[in-house]
């Protein structure tokens, strides 16, 4: 009987332990928000040599083909970034691509194994390293005025908490902000993007800030001290703000262009 016993407990624990493993990978999924959108950034390099050929292949060929894709529905959106500036320690150009859920994301997984990350033969040859973190679209803002000349901050992120608690503070910290930017009219557009799989990689969430123009840019920071000083009046976005050295941990911003024919 103990014997029995014994071998009922084994199985019992044994199940719970597998139902712990298939739940495991849900557990992430259900923290994000049901309307995130699936979607990828690839960073590309390449040699300083190789820069004005790499750029030119990406807005020649690359983009069209990134807008045909957005018209057979494969792709909700996409925007290419070239770096401003010719810095070995970052990317060169770097595509944000937004699908059309899971389903459209299928369909450019099928496709990339003909053209990996939407680059020909001769286009994979001007690079010298690619990468490509599956993302999730979890925020995202549009001012009702466009900017005519852009320019664009792209700032990865390494948070320290969990998921939810993340988003937690991306609303009650980070929007607010990016809120008042578009109210005093130099921020036009903005994408917040956390890492699908983010173990190993060097960040694990991405801000991507469009800005009116370069003199917007300028104004940046005093902007941003004048909105920061209206929030501190709310002592939740101020206890937030406090402890925010513990939610996250922001690396090397990149300034960079938006490619003529993204949409």
């Amino acid at each position: 009987m103990t014997h029995d016993w014994l071998l009922r407990t084994l199985r019992l624990c044994m199940a719970i332990g597998l139902l712990a493993v298939i739940q495991a990978p849900i557990t992430r999924a259900a923290e994000l928000p049901q309307d995130t959108q699936p979607a990828l950034i690839i960073a590309y390099h390449t040699t300083p040599t190789n820069w004005l050929a790499l750029r030119q292949a990406l807005r020649s060929k690359a983009l069209p083909r990134f807008r045909a894709l957005q018209k057979e529905g494969i792709l909700r959106s996409y925007h290419v970034f070239f770096n401003r500036h010719v810095d070995s320690s970052g990317w060169n150009a770097m595509a944000m691509l937004a699908f059309n859920g899971p389903g459209g994301l299928a369909r450019w997984t099928q496709g990339a194994r003909r053209m990996p990350d939407g680059l020909t033969q001769g286009e994979l040859a001007l690079t010298s390293q690619i990468e490509t973190t599956p993302v999730n679209l979890v925020r995202h803002g549009v001012a009702r005025k466009s900017a005519s000349a852009p320019v664009t901050l792209v700032i990865p992120y390494r948070y320290l908490v969990s998921d939810a608690a993340y988003l937690k503070y991306l609303d009650g910290y980070t929007v607010p902000q990016l809120k008042g930017w578009m109210d005093a009219g130099v921020l036009t557009r903005y994408t917040i993007l956390m890492a699908e799989y983010p173990a190993g990689r060097p960040w694990s969430a991405m801000l991507v800030l469009e800005y009116r123009s370069d003199a917007a840019l300028a104004v940046r920071d005093a902007v941003k001290t004048t909105v920061r000083a209206r929030l501190s009046h709310d002592p939740a976005w101020k206890a937030i703000s406090d402890d925010k050295k513990a939610v996250r941990k922001e690396l090397a911003l990149t300034v960079a262009d938006d490619g003529a024919d993204a949409k």
